[in-house]
């Protein structure tokens, strides 16, 4: 252990070798922006902190940093950006300052533009970070408060490892102190540091700060009845005076008979403990200012790490809005239930506000948040522990606890009564999905996404109900999203193609066109079905993409065709809803005419009825715009959808296609009827008929008899590659001349 006299004879040659820099701070700013570093520099011009002036380094990039670093030995304190040239440049710099450069000294504030790239707590812990910021809520003031505490805790640790050996006992103490996991605790392991080091009972007492009064949470000796507390009436007015004195000036008052140490901050409030009947044998609490300082320091900068960690806990764990706990809450309570005996008798369930969107979008986000709000309030009063309640979504809440607290009654009371809204009544129901948390087999995250799957379901058939868990509903689920997966590696892996069916006339049966239609075959010769890929493509978007690849390869093979002598052939290309509204819609389909040499009057595009059911004036004006292009435009399986009659006579529309239904059906008095119906529709509006679907000979003459135009079904030819389609179509035309 090193003596006083060498200490203080360290301590002065300190000041020799520092007397040179100790005007200035120096601090290194590393950031691939510019912008960040005029803004940080401005914010903080002409600012001295700890009576000293700030000395800005720049550096653009992790490498720069390090040359920086190797010219500068004084820098105290890094304001780093998480995010530079790659995605872990930050971190791997951090590393570097400190296993191979070894500057533990040096401070670090860690700066991103993004809340998702905030670091894990293990990375704040091991690489010693002092603080970390969202560049969008940094202010002055933040900034100021930041970078003083940065740099006192670099004077700090500076101090300490100039005087390593001597100061090992602090060393060791801080130790215990950054393990510390609430102040609470701190304070308790602070105290008991303080109370049992010296070689007889202590008078002391720790205050706080609280509610803008001063309180004891600690005593010991004279003082040991005082705890819990107001100072002003528990301590004698002489010891309060310099207890105020310490507290106004945030600085440690050492007195030959005591000494008051500060212990807080601007984020914690104030704090600080007196210590009397100091040992001149001890070596933490003697008279020298300079210990006394370090180790108050060392409880400050603990202080602080523990209300930045249970601030980051905060945000990672609590809704801002609500105050509720949030999903990865709800996700760790829920493993901890499933994990435990409980889960026997527990009962899950997630609760989604009915028309919330609607509502946010017509009166506000304000107003929404206030529905928010005063909702989490109802359901906290009714979902009381050992309930465990929470925000997992924007208007989604979810509760598990026993099934003698949540069921389907207590989960309806609280919107059984209008909420006042901003003045106003408002009724709000909701859709929930409600589960014996023992009949779902996933755990946590899994757990909800699998309860979220039959709330989505319930929203679409069961609105403003209540419904129990289905596992069948996640299997379906589960089981088209793992087949749009395939689809997606299919297309990319050329498992799709197209097969074509011929139209006819119906008049000589000639081929007057064919219809290009998409199928599935997989690696292992498995055929998907169309009815089964299609509509997951439409929901996901994919149908963009297909579609596009499915008009360019049909117009591709049109262009072989019309080199073959099939001058007169045009193709239909089905056009999904999802096309049709895509913003590229017509740029593509422009695109298309230019690489292939086709009039586009030879592309007919063919529409399903329910396009009726969206942005009518929107859809209206792209098919103009499609038509104007010079493409056909049909309305496929005609009858099905719930078209209005007066947007069908708006639609510029060429041709109607009888769905294959009523074709199957026109055996009978009312199909046929059905079949008359809509040709005799189709004439008056001057459309093209197409029937499709047709297998008998029986459905295709009385088709004719009707004056149908085509026809294509099985009994004429079936779907077929374009490989078998040549041979079709050279044996269809030798028929036809040898017929004639």
């Amino acid at each position: 252990m090193t003596d006083d006299n060498e200490l203080m004879l360290f301590s002065e040659e300190s000041k020799d070798i520092r007397e040179e820099y100790d005007l200035y701070w120096d601090i290194l700013i590393v950031d691939d922006d510019c912008d960040v570093h005029s803004a940080t520099k401005y914010a903080l011009k002409n600012t001295k902190i700890l009576s000293r002036e700030l000395t800005f380094h720049d550096a653009y990039s992790a490498e720069e940093a390090k040359k920086v670093l190797s010219e500068n030995q004084h820098i105290a304190l890094i304001m780093l950006d998480v995010v530079m040239e790659t995605p872990n440049a930050g971190l791997d710099f951090i590393a570097f300052v400190r296993n191979e450069l070894g500057l533990n000294d040096l401070r670090i504030i860690l700066r991103t533009g993004e809340p998702n790239q905030a670091p894990e707590m293990a990375v704040i812990r091991d690489y010693d970070i002092n603080d970390y910021q969202l560049k969008s809520e940094v202010t002055q003031k933040s900034l100021y408060v930041c970078l003083t505490s940065a740099l006192r805790s670099y004077e700090q640790i500076s101090t300490i490892s100039s005087s390593k050996k001597a100061l090992n006992d602090i060393l060791e103490m801080g130790r215990f102190l950054l393990n510390c996991e609430s102040e609470i605790e701190l304070h308790d392991t602070i105290f008991k540091y303080v109370t049992s080091d010296a070689n007889d009972v202590v008078d002391a007492f720790l205050v706080i700060e609280k509610n803008e009064s001063l309180f004891v949470t600690h005593s010991s000796g004279n003082y040991l009845d005082k705890q819990g507390l107001e100072l002003h009436v528990a301590i004698d007015e002489s010891v309060v005076v310099q207890v105020d004195q310490c507290l106004n000036s945030e600085s440690n008052i050492v007195l030959d008979d005591y000494c008051i140490l500060y212990l807080g901050s601007s984020s914690r409030g104030h704090r600080c403990i007196f210590i009397s009947k100091l040992e001149k044998n001890n070596n933490i609490f003697s008279q020298d200012k300079d210990l006394l300082e370090i180790f108050s320091r060392s409880c400050i900068v603990s202080g602080d790490n523990i209300f930045f960690i249970n601030k980051l806990k905060n945000h990672a764990y609590i809704d801002s809005l609500t105050r509720l706990p949030n999903r990865n809450a709800f996700k760790q309570r829920l493993f901890e239930v499933q994990n435990s005996c409980l889960d026997k008798n527990y009962i899950v369930a997630i609760l989604d506000i009915d028309g919330f969107a609607e509502i946010n979008v017509s009166l506000g986000q304000g107003y929404g948040d206030l529905i928010l709000t005063i909702t989490a309030g109802r359901l906290r009063n009714r979902f009381r522990e050992p309930c465990f309640l929470a925000r997992i979504s924007s208007n989604a809440f979810a509760v598990i606890g026993p099934d003698t607290c949540v069921s389907e009654s207590t989960i309806k009371a609280p919107f059984s009564n209008p909420f006042e809204v901003g003045g106003e009544l408002q009724i709000l129901s909701v859709t929930a999905a409600i589960a014996k948390l023992s009949d779902i087999s996933g755990e946590g995250l899994d757990a909800i996404k699998d309860m979220g799957i039959v709330l989505k379901q319930a929203k679409s058939d069961s609105r403003g109900n209540i419904v129990q868990f289905d596992r069948s509903i996640v299997d379906d689920a589960r089981s088209r999203l793992k087949t749009l997966k395939k689809l997606g590696f299919a297309f990319e892996n050329n498992e799709l193609f197209l097969v074509f069916q011929p139209k006819l006339n119906l008049i000589d049966e000639s081929v007057v066109g064919m219809e290009a239609l998409l199928r599935w075959r997989t690696s292992k010769g498995q055929y998907i079905s169309p009815v089964e890929f299609i509509p997951l493509a439409e929901q996901s978007g994919l149908i963009v993409r297909l579609g596009e690849w499915v008009l360019r390869n049909a117009m591709k093979q049109l262009v072989d065709l019309k080199a073959m002598g099939y001058d007169h052939i045009h193709m239909a290309v089905n056009l999904s809803v999802a096309q049709l509204q895509h913003p590229e819609m017509l740029n593509m389909l422009s695109r298309a005419l230019n690489e292939f040499d086709i009039p586009a009057g030879h592309i007919e595009l063919e529409i399903t009825e329910s396009i009726a059911m969206g942005d009518m004036v929107n859809t209206m004006r792209i098919l103009n715009c499609i038509k104007n292009m010079g493409f056909k435009l049909a309305m496929d399986d005609f009858g099905t959808g719930f078209s209005s009659l007066n947007y069908l006579q708006k639609m510029p529309i060429d041709c109607l296609k009888i769905d294959r239904a009523f074709v199957q059906t026109s055996n009978t008095k009312s199909g046929s009827e059905i079949v008359e119906m809509i040709i005799h529709l189709a004439k008056t509006l001057g459309l093209r008929v197409v029937a499709e679907g047709v297998e008998e000979l029986e459905q295709a003459n009385l088709l004719k008899s009707l004056s149908c135009d085509e026809v294509q079904g099985f009994y004429f030819a079936k779907p077929m590659p374009y490989p078998e389609l040549h041979a079709w179509l050279g044996n269809h035309r030798l028929c036809s001349v040898s017929c004639d």
